[in-house]
């Protein structure tokens, strides 16, 4: 997926770069993964209300999954479960498959998360065709609402709220409930890539 538009202002946003390569070019092991874990919970951590954590695989030449769900998808997990409020976390990689036991151990944890590549987003982890579109749509428009959005996907309100709220629960979109639609709330959705 194109980055133009969602990238055009996310230098707008208040965000913070983690490089792995701190630990190392061939980080393979959970032992290693409990010991980095505190440095990127305390980057996570030191990051203001809606700040942005960008996890830098540059440098790396091996990631293995039991490092990588050791300290990604463990503090993901904690995010994802709100222990970090509205902040957000994405992998930016020079290579999709250095992602690809990240994206294994993710989908394990039912877990999906963006992945920035070579000027390209992408969705690791576990997700599907419609949650992958849907994501879409909102980075494209950078914002929009659910009924807009639920017109142009031609869905129901009930599956487009089913959809955007799986996204926002996944930190993956920012939502705000704008207003009331009969019996359903109506939000505005921003991408995560631009503010």
């Amino acid at each position: 997926m194109n980055l133009k538009r969602g990238m055009r202002s996310m230098k707008a946003m208040n965000q913070q770069s983690f490089r792995i390569s701190q630990f190392g070019t061939r980080v393979g092991t959970r032992l290693e993964g409990a010991a980095a874990r505190p440095h990127l919970v305390e980057a996570v951590e030191a990051l203001p209300a809606e700040g942005q954590l960008i996890i830098s695989l540059e440098g790396i030449d091996v990631l293995s999954g039991s490092f990588a769900d050791e300290v990604i998808g463990k503090v993901y997990q904690d995010l994802v479960n709100g222990r970090y409020q509205d902040r957000t976390m994405l992998v930016q990689t020079p290579s999709m498959d250095l992602a690809d036991d990240l994206s294994h151990k993710l989908e394990r944890r039912r877990l999906a998360m963006l992945c920035l590549s070579k000027g390209a987003w992408h969705l690791i982890g576990s997700h599907t065709p419609s949650l992958t579109e849907t994501l879409g749509l909102i980075i494209n428009k950078d914002q929009t609402t659910t009924k807009e959005l639920a017109s142009e996907l031609g869905l129901q309100m009930n599956a487009c709220v089913n959809r955007v709220a799986r996204l926002a629960k996944l930190h993956l979109i920012r939502r705000e409930q704008i207003g009331m639609s009969g019996p359903q709330a109506i939000y505005s959705l921003h991408s995560i890539l631009s503010s």
